[in-house]
């Protein structure tokens, strides 16, 4: 399982952008070729809800840096427990971004659920955003590929049978049911997406639909958070997230950010000119999207002794010799 956090503060040293600095939706922007990372900055998130019925609770954080120019990069990290058990990931990004137009990049990640001797999922994306006013149209697609692993287990239940007369008769016979259930996941290689329409009622209020395919199976996203009215490098903001997918696989889950970052600014600026979007939890519905369960029974009927199972499905038992 993979470990890591990145959280607590992140120091800066590049210095302000001058001129092309994003432009406030409040007024008119126009489109300049500003930095792709406006200077070294950091996010933590701290969450916790459900996936398909199976407890979520965990940190995720990155760390954005710019390279040259209009080019930039990230290191995402995110661990925690999942169905009870760890899961960890890790994602890279690389891209080119003008803050007041679009980000063009490309997306790769690695998620472990310790289950089963080890769940994975890798993915390699083409990444994108692009921004309209208060809209932006943000996504990754690509290739996913996994492992596969099963788990069986053996039920054995036992129904006693009912008492024999002590001289002779019919009795019930008692039943003892055997069940195997094997539980297994398979991540296939296979094409995958994930899509968001945002829309920013505010500079520091935002929601969101989108699409999901991940594991084979399609699910519809929808998300908002909201930033306090904070001043200061340090932006604080609560989030909520859910999905709604084929086959019943549903999540639910939210949380508070903190985007650390030297420069006081609004959450759309932090979205544009700092980090793009962290996709880790995403990840998860991978591999529950690829688990199966079969199972088989069978029974065997008894009696207690000195009672014989007859070929009538009665326990009957004598005492002295038959007439």
């Amino acid at each position: 399982m993979l470990h890591g956090v990145i959280g607590a503060s992140f120091l800066s040293t590049y210095a302000h952008a001058g001129p092309n600095d994003f432009t406030p939706l409040s007024s008119t922007p126009t489109v300049n070729y500003a930095p792709a990372v406006d200077g070294v900055n950091g996010k933590s998130e701290t969450f916790g809800g459900a996936i398909s019925n199976r407890a979520l609770a965990g940190n995720a954080g990155a760390l954005t840096l710019p390279v040259t120019g209009n080019l930039g990069a990230q290191i995402d990290a995110a661990f925690g427990s999942f169905d009870q058990r760890g899961f960890g990931n890790i994602a890279g990004h690389f891209f080119w971004r003008n803050p007041n137009q679009a980000l063009f990049g490309i997306y790769s990640s690695y998620t472990a659920w310790d289950q089963w001797g080890g769940a994975y999922v890798g993915q390699v994306a083409a990444e994108g955003e692009y921004y309209v006013g208060r809209f932006t149209v943000q996504g990754i697609a690509g290739v996913e590929w996994g492992n596969h692993a099963s788990m069986t287990g053996v039920f054995t239940s036992t129904v006693p049978p009912t008492a024999t007369p002590i001289f002779g008769g019919p009795g019930t016979p008692g039943v003892t049911t055997t069940t195997t259930l094997t539980s297994m996941f398979d991540v296939k290689t296979r094409f995958f997406d994930m899509v968001n329409f945002k829309y920013y009622f505010t500079d520091d209020t935002l929601g969101y639909i989108g699409h999901r395919y991940l594991g084979g199976k399609n699910a519809l996203a929808l998300g908002g958070e909201y930033a306090f009215p904070i001043r200061g490098a340090l932006k604080v903001s609560a989030f909520l997230e859910g999905r709604v997918g084929e086959s019943n696989v549903n999540g639910v889950w939210g949380g508070l950010k903190f985007y650390m970052d030297p420069k006081d600014k609004p959450l759309i600026a932090r979205h544009r000119q700092d980090d793009p979007n962290i996709w880790s939890t995403d990840t998860l519905f991978s591999i529950v999207n690829s688990l199966t369960t079969s199972g088989s029974s069978s029974s065997s009927q008894f009696c207690n002794s000195p009672a014989t199972l007859q070929s009538n499905g009665t326990c009957e038992s004598f005492v002295g010799p038959p007439l």
